[in-house]
């Protein structure tokens, strides 16, 4: 009887669902709900169909946002994220107060989108300046800027 206890209890424990896995992808596009709000006028990612890469630049990086969508919306936020960052005047949590206040952004229009090309104030800082925005970028998912 105990052994059949054993055995019924070791088919139990064996036979039951695996957990569930979560996959983390280093690659960075990020899609955007067709629903998104319209909630941070400094964010690209909010313009429907918007997606993220990071490239690197000769003196720091940029964050480059392409649409299916609205290019004409998603450049517009560009250059308001880069505005905002500039003059660091904003909400705290809007996306163009982000970053440090001692680097510099320029939005430029692209086919599809816009780039916001970030530079440190000591170009010895540019590989810093990277990684961050390389790990914010893998933060920015949904459509939204909230971190």
């Amino acid at each position: 009887m105990k052994r059949f206890c054993l055995a019924l209890v070791l088919a139990a424990a064996c036979g039951g669902k695996a957990p569930a896995t979560s996959q983390t992808s280093s690659a960075m596009p990020t899609a955007t709900p067709a629903n998104a709000t319209a909630g941070d006028p400094s964010c690209p990612l909010e313009v429907p169909g918007t997606s993220l890469t990071v490239e690197d630049t000769a003196g720091g990086a940029a964050l480059v946002f392409v649409t299916t969508g609205d290019a004409a919306e998603l450049s517009k936020r560009a250059n308001a994220f880069a505005e905002m960052h500039n003059k660091h005047d904003g909400p705290a949590d809007a996306m163009g107060m982000m970053f440090p206040q001692t680097w510099k952004a320029k939005a430029v229009d692209i086919e599809g989108g816009a780039r916001v090309e970030l530079e440190p104030a000591k170009p010895e800082d540019a590989g810093a300046l990277q990684s961050e925005l390389r790990m914010h970028a893998h933060h920015l998912t949904g459509g939204s800027c909230k971190m």
